[in-house]
């Protein structure tokens, strides 16, 4: 009897996915941490799923269309860049994309059917996700705080600026950021702000520490801030007021949104004018303003390379592996050999992806992202497009798809986000039946 018991019992765990659950609750805790330890745990959820589906190979019948239709955009985005591997010249450097971009179809494919407990505890999971970059950003403004102190002729001294170099200060950009990139780190604190902030609006009827959650997502947009990414201070400006203005219509008061616009004028101008890096980066332009400095023209020489890149190889691209060698190539045809030893990239992903897979590459890629947005419009899942937003504005400044911590925010929450839609709609069935 006791061995039935014990069956009965892991039947029951397995068939609500339990397992899968804490693994990914586990790679919501480390994504803002470190996250190189991410693929270990990406393939053991992949291999748990793959399982799944031999057991029980009905559980994909109740996928949603829309769902189904975006992963094999996604399928068919990674199956031409494989392709491209059939053209490239230099294949270890293809294979090392390919293993990366791999996480493509990963995270899509594991969360075509995720299992009964994650599918119901999708807003935990992201609480989770908000409470470890909170968590992170807390720890950094502390180590920030501890560099900063020093004890000199017997008294406590406070001096954030490093003694070697002046211009940086520890609560800014690189400093501040301790083992993520700034860029990155703006898109997880963007996206857990507004995660907070959904928690702060919640569903009429359920109020959860909403303060709380109120005073989190001040201190997540806060630290945008002293991330001090370009890119993440634009995202920032662009998408709050979509929000606001989405979340104010949706309750009748659009009033507030106009008195909130006011008060982001009134607040972020002066703090975004007094930033260090936006101070330096103007310091630095009104010096080079009259003179022929390479780095103020890096811009123009990198959009020439592409030019002339895609004058030969614009529909199929130059292959998985040889984007880097081409434009090297270019850089030093120009005589701009400093380019090319720091293996400087476009610095956009779509540039990237057009250079490398060509027009077909770029048109499915598009594809992808336009089938996003159509799924944010339709389903109305507000927190989605913001996500949309936030990745599309990093596009344009990053290739994100070259970089562990880019690939795997982008495809997990790509699919993570429209499970939000089945939580959303069990609260509400909740609230209505009691």
């Amino acid at each position: 009897m006791a061995a039935i018991r014990n069956r009965t019992t892991g039947n029951k765990i397995w068939s609500r996915g339990s397992v899968q659950y804490f693994i990914s609750a586990f790679i919501m805790l480390i994504m803002p941490v470190y996250h190189w330890y991410l693929p270990p745990m990406m393939f053991l959820w992949l291999l748990l799923a793959i399982y799944q589906f031999f057991k029980k190979p009905d559980c994909l019948t109740s996928i949603n269309s829309n769902q189904k239709q975006l992963f094999f955009l996604f399928l068919l985005f990674f199956i031409w860049q494989v392709a491209g591997m059939l053209y490239s010249d230099n294949l270890k450097e293809g294979w090392r994309n390919l293993e990366l971009r791999v996480t493509l179809l990963i995270f899509p494919l594991v969360l075509l059917s995720p299992g009964n407990m994650i599918r119901t505890r999708v807003a935990i999971l992201l609480k989770v996700f908000v409470m470890s970059t909170f968590s992170y950003l807390l720890f950094c403004y502390l180590y920030a705080l501890y560099r900063s102190l020093s004890v000199q002729n017997g008294s406590l001294t406070f001096n954030p600026f490093l003694s070697e170099y002046t211009w940086l200060n520890y609560f800014y950009a690189l400093e501040f950021a301790i083992f993520q990139h700034t860029s990155y780190l703006s898109m997880f604190t963007l996206l857990s702000f507004y995660i907070a902030l959904e928690n702060f609006f919640g569903i009429p009827g359920i109020k959860n520490y909403k303060y709380l959650w109120l005073i989190i997502s001040g201190i997540l947009i806060i630290s945008i801030y002293f991330l001090s990414s370009r890119a993440g201070i634009l995202a920032a400006v662009i998408t709050l007021p979509v929000y606001l203005f989405g979340k104010f219509r949706n309750i009748g008061k659009v009033r507030y949104f106009w008195i909130s616009m006011l008060l982001m004028i009134v607040i972020f101008i002066p703090l975004v004018l007094t930033n260090p890096r936006v101070n330096n980066y103007q310091d630095w332009r009104a010096k080079h303003r009259n003179t022929n400095s390479a780095v103020s023209n890096d811009r123009l020489i990198i959009l020439i390379a592409v030019r002339t890149i895609l004058g030969e190889n614009l529909i199929m691209g130059v292959g998985t592996g040889d984007i880097q060698d081409e434009l090297n190539e270019e850089y030093r045809s120009t005589g701009n050999t400093r380019l090319a030893k720091d293996n400087t990239n476009t610095h956009n992903q779509f540039l990237e992806i057009l250079i490398e897979h060509g027009l077909i590459g770029l048109i499915i890629f598009l594809s992808m992202i336009i089938m996003m947005f159509y799924i944010a419009f339709k389903r109305e899942n507000i927190l989605y497009l913001m996500f949309l937003l936030l990745v599309v504005i990093s596009f344009l400044f990053e290739t994100m798809l070259n970089r562990l911590a880019g690939v795997t925010f982008f495809s997990l929450f790509s699919f993570l986000l429209l499970l939000t839609d089945n939580e959303r709609n069990r609260k509400i069935s909740d609230i209505k039946s009691t």
